[in-house]
């Protein structure tokens, strides 16, 4: 049932206080949760981190002392409210099958969004990025089973396929290319600022998980992989905060924080299967009810305006995790060849212009090759096939035309091949050994000129 979340009475802030073990709570058992009850908590982590974010930058830009107030208040409670969330993770979940699980949520959170989303440019920024979480996914699944000998349908419980999208190797691309055209906050729904508020979150959240873990394994394939793609994840933040109109206020984005905040709570409290976390999502929705009351409450004291010019009167729902097979395999069938142009569009491979910017700098980041190709040529030597998994069979039959068909005009040097026997050891530039600290240094190559 849609509810109005401007009338609805939440939890009055002396109340949303909580002891050290209410925040604490015991995590899920990694071996019985189900896979999307896992996804919810790995999204609202995210969310509940770009709130914070937004509240301590906000709070440094006002000398509005009672405002500022308002928000170390709300910030405190929901400060509780991400470790509560972020403390639901088990500590036997490895770090990898915790990168499975976030992945998991990008690829369903992203197809969910794009399929909902009413504006069509905002669309076609979702499916572009889809198609590249879902790449990442297939990198990370051929690390799980090379370093933990875990298949990663333990953790996507064949609710996510593990294919090649478009190849990780050519998501580098020249930073200017990933600003994209704002929506524009007059004219847009609510409903695509949410969109686009939520992804951010998640992939922000993603790109600061990758960096902060990629040194947890000794493996150099491991923390070379985790490099390139936190690398793409941050283009993700970038492209997707720029889809955000910059003339919104400060006021009206806290608004607009609370209200996703809201609209996610009650997406994961309308479908939530676990019974302990939907109670928590029902109690976490009624505290966020009240910040989104503080939230307009301010704007309407400071700017004279009503919250509902902002965020309407009916709360949507994100945070919806359900089959998206058929959706993602129309993306990867009909967009993988798809590549970021100047003004924020996009060409085909054929359409590039010859200056293309984005191929120098794939030339300079990919020069000693792709670790995302690495790890696929390593799980193809050990097992003589790359590991992939799909709900339709006839998809499964087209991995290897997935991965190497949509490649950029120059490929990373160290391309896997269709087929194991097709598997050629990569020419290196630098001789077998340890080189010390020198290998770390500039390209000779280039100290050379």
């Amino acid at each position: 049932m849609a509810m109005h979340p401007l009338r609805e009475k939440g939890i009055p802030l002396d109340r949303q206080l909580r002891s050290w073990k209410q925040i604490a709570l015991p995590p899920f058992r990694k071996q019985e949760v189900e896979a999307f009850t896992r996804c919810r908590v790995i999204l609202m982590n995210g969310i509940e981190l770009e709130a914070a974010g937004f509240s301590h930058n906000f709070a440094r830009v006002s000398d509005d002392r009672q405002l500022k107030a308002w928000l170390a208040t709300v910030r405190r409670i929901e400060q509780q409210q991400q470790v509560t969330v972020n403390w639901l993770n088990p500590a036997d979940q490895s770090v990898l099958e915790t990168t499975v699980g976030y992945e998991q949520v990008a690829i369903e959170l992203t197809a969910y969004l794009a399929r909902t989303e009413p504006d069509p440019y905002l669309k076609r920024a979702f499916d572009f990025g889809l198609l590249e979480d879902f790449d990442h996914l297939y990198r990370f699944a051929q690390l799980l089973d090379l370093i933990h000998g875990k298949d990663p349908d333990e953790i996507l419980q064949g609710k996510t396929d593990v294919l090649p999208g478009r190849p990780t190797q050519d998501h580098h691309n020249a930073p200017a290319l990933r600003l994209l055209e704002h929506y524009r906050k007059r004219q847009a729904q609510p409903l695509s600022k949410v969109n686009a508020l939520t992804l951010l979150a998640g992939e922000q959240q993603t790109m600061n998980f990758y960096k902060n873990v990629g040194p947890s394994y000794g493996s150099p394939e491991a923390r070379q992989l985790y490099a390139e793609i936190s690398e793409v994840e941050e283009e993700h933040v970038t492209q997707y905060e720029s889809l955000i109109d910059p003339t919104e206020t400060w006021l009206e984005r806290w608004v607009l924080h609370e209200f996703t905040e809201c609209a996610n709570y009650y997406t994961c409290y309308s479908t939530e299967s676990d019974r302990r976390l939907k109670e928590l999502w029902e109690l976490f929705l009624g505290c966020e009810l009240e910040h989104l009351r503080i939230a307009g409450e301010m704007l309407k004291s400071l700017e004279g305006r009503d919250p509902e010019e902002i965020v309407g009167t009916t709360l949507p729902t994100p945070a919806t995790f359900e089959d998206n097979h058929q959706y993602v395999t129309k993306v990867l069938e009909e967009t993988a060849d798809l590549r970021l142009v100047d003004g924020g569009q996009w060409a085909r491979l054929g359409e590039l212009p010859a200056d293309w910017p984005s191929a120098a700098y794939q030339r300079a980041v990919n020069a000693d090759g792709a670790p995302s190709e690495t790890v696929v040529r390593l799980r193809m030597d050990a097992a003589g096939v790359d590991l992939v998994r799909a709900h339709d069979p006839k998809m499964l039959a087209r991995a290897a035309e997935f991965r190497t068909r949509p490649l950029d005009r120059e490929a990373a040097p160290n391309p896997s091949p269709r087929r194991y026997e097709d598997l050629q050891p990569f020419a290196r530039t630098v001789k077998p050994g340890d080189q010390g600290d020198t290998r770390l240094l500039l390209d000779p190559r280039r100290r050379a000129a």
